[in-house]
């Protein structure tokens, strides 16, 4: 009878230290993980922040079309633009919402990504899309001003101020700039963290 409590309780030591074993594994060899959640909201932040990127660089290209019209006095065509370019400025507060909703998640899900090297290699980058999110929101305010300015020019309700647009438009183009950058440093982040945890 003793020999079979002796039997029973290495049995239940041996499950015990596997048991041990199977949790602190990762732990103890390094080994990687990554919530579902995690990899979800990721992936959905991922396409909000390309479509902004592309927004973005669509809006620069629209107020070339802009300048060019209006140079050539087409100040019907140049409204027109406009408008629908302030229609574009409000798709793109739109995403930068759902991308703060995205980094939100990530962010939260982010305290299960082991090692740890990883966890803070994600944190960094929801760092650098929420500084992305503050140069679009200065590059949204800036181009709206723009864009009410030449509206009213174009609808010869204000004198116009050369001057005072272009350097508008420097700006927007250095905001343009940083929101690229910043996506940039983003996914190459996202790709070192890529590296960690296959």
């Amino acid at each position: 009878m003793s020999e079979m409590k002796k039997n029973v309780k290495s049995i239940i030591i041996l499950i015990a230290v596997l048991a041990l074993f199977y949790f602190t594994s990762p732990f103890l060899f390094g080994g990687s993980f990554v919530p579902e959640n995690f990899i979800a909201a990721r992936q959905r932040g991922a396409v909000i922040a390309k479509d902004i990127v592309q927004l973005t660089g669509d809006s620069l290209a629209n107020l070339d079309e802009i300048s060019a019209q209006d140079r050539q006095y087409n100040f019907g065509k140049a409204l027109s633009l406009v408008h629908g370019e302030l229609d574009q400025a409000k798709k793109s507060r739109l995403k930068a919402i759902k991308l703060t909703e995205e980094l939100d998640r990530m962010a939260r899900a982010a305290s299960g990504i082991k090692p740890t090297k990883a966890r803070n290699l994600v944190m960094e980058a929801v760092g650098n899309e929420v500084s992305l999110i503050s140069h679009l929101i200065v590059y949204n305010d800036i181009l709206n001003g723009l864009l009410q300015t030449l509206d009213y020019k174009f609808s010869g309700d204000i004198r116009y101020d050369a001057e005072d647009v272009q350097n508008l438009i420097k700006s927007m183009n250095k905001e343009a700039k940083e929101i690229n950058n910043l996506n940039g440093i983003f996914n190459q982040k996202m790709s070192e963290f890529d590296e960690l945890v296959k």
